[in-house]
């Protein structure tokens, strides 16, 4: 890359001492073994090809003296420079002059020592002891474990969602112990337990009016289904003689529905599940209330009804006023995450660590999602979305042009960056990199001369950019710490800033001032440096220094963006401060396709589903890129073998024209068979041949009696629940579910059995049992294993008590909960081995298909920029 047409007279190139140098290193033997290839592909005599010399130039700005030395240059005269030092695995990138292509070489690692990857561990893992080393250390591990346990229940966040759900399941179970509510909740008050579990109030209050809405919606719906096909079941003789196919002939219909919309559409999975509960109920429940007259007992409905709707009440309430969460403490709480990480990665210098770098690129995502969900739901917030998108771009730009700092600069004199890291771990070792610029066992006076010349540069260097940099440090420092402060006030979230020592006497327009000068000192110490006689007029021997530039210019670019961030936060914290609320502005089309973050924890398979629908995304785009029409540039060939400039080039539309897509009938109609014959359609398919395989012992004269009267239908149930479109379980989550749906059954019986039937034995027991499975629901990355122990428990323990007080023949605790027990575990098993065998998500192959996926878009990619 010719650098001598920038501005600057000292950043350049010295081609020939390049090639000359090139051409020494051929001859040293080399210290890593590379393919005979990559060298022969060149006639001798010629360099081979570099970016360095490419002849591109990238475009700069006048008004900008820090822009005459291209960060991306000196990048690229670095490792031209640093070329011996890695290791290259035989690869080399021939591109033929077409564009330049980016490709890093890894650095050369010594993994042989243990220490090297004790940074990458988290600091509980680092310093964890054996507690089987002695008996004093077994007891204070366990007494540590469950002092977490408590401390991680009742003093964060997740513990006052657990306390918040476990409160409304308790007081739906009270409900349904007591004799005169249980009169008027019906046969199977149960329906509250379930629905206080599947609509906790563990959630912000946006997302529980939306669930209170979808499930209310839903259950009518399958209500008003079920009610349908028990009319049309009971109209005529001959459909009383096959109700059991006419009603088999709505379910797969309408289950079908529902299970296609349920996971293409994951806004509306919650309306779905409902759907799918009230139906199954009724077709089976209330098939047996069919009649020899025809007609059918239309109380069912409010055995259902009833109890669901009181459950969604119990959530809703206790979610407006325990401690409710308006939905601004997520935004709050992703930006001080974000100005922490940034924070972190300003404490320079310091060896590169892999964790701190992590951290970053983890809260670039998380402030993402964290607005994408304020924008999707109901919030009541001081801060407003509008501000809290234009905050979320900014914090992203500071982020990203702190990670572009090179953190092991070589500027500050007085502290090197092994002693700025020696905090961050012990045993964390720096990898140098060590130039040789001759030859092993070459050493002459020029060598020498050289050597004690480039001290002089970098103590010229030093001299002039030191001071200026650590104060732009500082103040970008302090800056990130008054933004902190004044969002976290404004937003009404003080307490996230912890003991506010270090936020104490900030003034964040008094850090902006103080940025804003340590930016004009910067810049005009830049400029005499830039203009500064003694400094070399080839940078190519002397790698020090151009690392030394890599690291002061990114520097100066990311107080741009701490200024521009500081200048916003002044903005919206000068507006006036109240509360207002802020309806869903997520646009329809991709709100469809999400759904708040407590939803994507309990429905399972929070990755799967976002990975998919990026991937239809980028193959629409793909599909339509490829759709454009090749226009050629402007440059035609001509006879001769030259070029002209053609008289009338066309530009090129950004869009495919209008003739590419046919719009016949028959086109249209093969685009929706194309469509359902997706993997949605396979996951409804699956979905219906489980459940109606399940439901048959109903719909015959011969098992109806022995299903019906031991609520074998739960078994249809727990597969509507287990059932997911992307992730099918394994061996591991089999087993999981149905030991603790096997666990919570044989609870339920024992505690109905050691108390015969007393409310408070079984108060007691349902604390015990509901508290760890509620957190492993709801907090937990295993929520459909909590979920089948909160069911099993919830049914056999309040069938148990119902029977008890009823004037049949009360069948023995035991046989209540295998009956129940078993049933469920058949529902779980049953979903787990359709998804096994019929249309198996198997990860590795989803890779594979991935892998080569990108790899074909990547080919259309440089086809296109190579053709322009």
């Amino acid at each position: 890359m010719a650098l001598r047409r920038t501005l600057s007279p000292h950043v350049q190139l010295d081609e020939q001492a390049l090639r000359r140098r090139k051409q020494s290193s051929r001859e040293r033997p080399s210290v890593y073994s590379r393919s005979r290839n990559s060298q022969s592909s060149f006639p001798s005599g010629q360099s081979r090809p570099s970016r360095a010399t490419s002849g591109a130039r990238t475009p700069i700005d006048p008004h900008s003296p820090r822009a005459s030395i291209s960060a991306l240059h000196l990048q690229h005269l670095l490792e031209n420079l640093e070329l011996d030092q890695y290791n290259t695995y035989g690869v080399e990138e021939l591109r033929d002059g077409f564009f330049d292509a980016s490709f890093y070489r890894p650095i050369e690692q010594n993994s042989g020592e243990d220490g090297e990857a004790e940074p990458l561990l988290p600091p509980e893992i680092s310093t964890f002891k054996r507690p089987w080393s002695s008996p004093r250390t077994l007891v204070y591990s366990l007494v540590e474990d469950v002092r977490f346990f408590f401390r991680l229940t009742f003093r964060t966040e997740q513990g006052f969602s657990l306390a918040k759900s476990f409160l409304a399941y308790f007081a739906g179970y009270i409900l349904c112990l007591v004799p005169r509510s249980q009169g008027w909740l019906g046969r199977y008050p149960y329906w509250v337990a379930v629905a206080t579990l599947f609509n906790h109030p563990g959630r912000t209050l946006g997302a529980q009016i939306d669930a209170t809405v979808a499930c209310s919606v839903g259950a009518a719906f399958g209500l008003a289904v079920g009610c349908l096909a028990l009319e049309v079941a009971s109209s005529t003789h001959n459909a009383q003689v096959g109700r059991g196919g006419v009603i088999a002939a709505f379910w797969v219909i309408f289950i079908g529905a529902a299970s296609w919309i349920r996971c293409s559409l994951v806004k509306l999975y919650q309306l779905m599940i409902s759907v799918g509960l009230a139906i199954i109920f009724l077709c089976l429940v209330g098939s047996d209330a069919l009649d020899s007259t025809g007609s059918w007992d239309r109380g069912v409905l409010w055995e259902f009804g009833i109890p669901w709707v009181v459950g969604l009440g119990i959530c809703l309430i206790i979610n407006i006023v325990i401690r409710p969460d308006a939905g601004g403490k997520a935004v709050a709480a992703a930006l001080h995450k974000a100005v922490i990480s940034a924070m972190g990665g300003l404490v320079l210098p310091r060896p590169y660590s892999p964790a701190t770098h992590q951290s970053m690129n983890l809260q670039l995502v998380n402030l993402s999602e964290a607005i994408r969900d304020m924008r999707g739901e109901i919030v009541i917030s001081y801060l407003r979305p509008d501000d809290a998108e234009q905050l979320r771009n900014l914090m992203q730009a500071v982020i990203r042009d702190i990670m572009a700092i090179k953190p092991d600069g070589n500027l500050f004199e007085g502290q090197s960056s092994h002693e700025a890291g020696a905090g961050e771990g012990v045993g964390q070792a720096r990898h140098s990199i060590v130039i040789e610029i001759e030859p092993p066992g070459v050493r002459s006076a020029g060598a020498s001369s050289l050597a004690s010349s480039t001290e002089d540069y970098l103590k010229i260097v030093r001299d002039t950019m030191e001071v200026p940099a650590r104060e732009l440090i500082n103040a970008m420092t302090e800056a990130l710490l008054g933004c902190d402060k004044e969002l976290m006030s404004y937003a009404g979230y003080k307490k996230l800033l912890g003991s506010f020592e270090d936020y104490r006497g900030i003034s964040l327009g008094s850090s902006r001032d103080r940025l804003r000068a340590a930016m004009r000192v910067f810049d005009e110490s830049d400029i005499s440096l830039i203009d500064h006689q003694n400094l070399p007029s080839a940078y190519s021997a002397h790698p020090e220094l151009v690392e030394m530039f890599l690291f002061i210019h990114p520097l100066r670019q990311t107080a741009d963006s701490v200024g521009n961030l500081a200048d916003n936060v002044l903005r919206v914290v000068g507006t006036r401060r109240r509360k207002r609320i802020f309806l869903p502005s997520y646009p329809l089309q991709k709100a469809l396709y999400r759904t708040n973050p407590q939803v994507r924890h309990d429905r399972g398979g929070l990755t799967a589903g976002y990975y998919f629908r990026s991937k239809q995304n980028i193959e629409k785009a793909m599909e339509t890129y490829q759709g454009k029409s090749f226009i050629p540039s402007p440059m035609s060939p001509v006879a001769g073998g030259g070029w002209a400039p053609e008289t009338e080039p066309k530009a090129m539309s950004s869009h495919p024209p209008a003739t590419a897509e046919p719009r016949t009938l028959r086109y249209r109609a093969w685009r929706v068979v194309h469509r359902f014959q997706q993997w949605e359609t396979r996951f409804a398919f699956k979905v219906v041949f489980v459940t109606i395989v399940l439901s048959i012992p109903a719909w015959v004269e011969s098992s109806r009696v022995w299903y019906l009267g031991n609520e074998c239908w739960w078994s249809v149930i727990a597969a509507w629940f287990m059932m997911h479109p992307r992730v099918g379980g394994n061996a591991q989550d089999l087993i999981t579910r149905s030991i603790t749906a096997a666990v919570g059954s044989v609870w339920a019986g024992l505690g109905h059995a050691a108390g015969g039937g007393n409310p408070f034995v079984l108060a007691v027991f349902t604390a015990i049992f509901m508290i760890p499975c509620m957190f492993r629901f709801t907090s937990s990355s295993h929520p459909r294993s909590g979920l089948m122990g909160c069911i099993s428990y919830s049914v056999v323990s309040l069938s148990a008590r119902t029977l008890h007080g009823s004037t049949m023949d009360i069948p023995s605790p035991a046989k209540i909960a295998w009956t129940r027990g078993v049933s469920l575990i058949v529902g779980i098993v049953s979903a787990v081995v359709v998804n096994w065998v019929i249309w198996p998500f198997v990860a590795r192959h989803e890779l594979r298909k991935s892998l080569s996926f990108m790899m074909l878009n990547l080919g259309i990619s440089y086809r296109g920029v190579v053709a322009r």
